[in-house]
């Protein structure tokens, strides 16, 4: 009897966790880059990186290059069915999540007065062009013909059921060709270790 009790309100209690939205705001702009997630009392923010986390970044990236441009191959072989399952997540979510608001706002100016006008019209092209969503959009962009000076901030916020995030990664999973992935990954990591080797030779031979 304690049994199920117990099993029944550890199963309402997942039910109402999963039941419950997740909030997400992302700002993208030229000063740098936020997402702020809330789940309850949990909030997780990521903050716009240092520019010694970006130099170490850039390091590493440069040492894997060689490895990476070896393997281009079987991603772009993988890409029609990654992109294929990524759809299919991608189109659920959006079905069952809600967009809130959205604001693109900053200067636009260029060199040329003649590009700014056609730039700034790109943007008025854009923002009429997604006139479904206008009433969560909100445009806050102005053309400075006597100023060099371009920094647009794009903003978004919308609200998503915890369970919808669970469903969305499990049919993103269940798309994917998990054998050819799981094998390019295995040939990935045996080329990375067969370059770090002969990199370590080359060191030992030069001293």
């Amino acid at each position: 009897m304690i049994t199920s009790v117990v099993l029944g309100s550890l199963a309402l209690l997942s039910i109402l966790a999963l039941w419950q939205r997740v909030w997400i705001k992302v700002i993208w702009g030229s000063a740098g880059k936020l997402v702020d997630v809330s789940y309850l009392v949990i909030h997780f923010r990521m903050p716009k990186e240092s520019g010694r986390k970006k130099k170490k970044k850039k390091r590493e990236k440069q040492k894997k290059r060689e490895g990476l441009r070896m393997d281009a191959l079987g991603w772009v072989e993988l890409a029609p069915e990654l992109f294929q399952a990524m759809s299919k997540g991608s189109k659920f979510l959006l079905g069952h999540s809600e967009l809130r608001h959205l604001r693109l706002e900053g200067d636009v100016g260029l060199e040329d007065v003649a590009n700014t006008g056609t730039l700034w019209g790109t943007v008025q092209a854009v923002y009429w062009i997604l006139q479904p969503w206008r009433a969560n959009f909100e445009l806050a962009v102005t053309p400075t013909f006597d100023v060099e000076s371009t920094s647009l901030t794009f903003g978004a916020e919308g609200t998503v059921r915890l369970a919808t995030l669970f469903a969305t990664t499990a049919i993103i999973l269940w798309n994917l060709p998990k054998q050819k992935l799981w094998r390019l990954l295995q040939e990935q990591r045996h080329r990375q270790k067969n370059a770090s080797r002969k990199a370590r030779l080359k060191e030992v031979k030069r001293v």
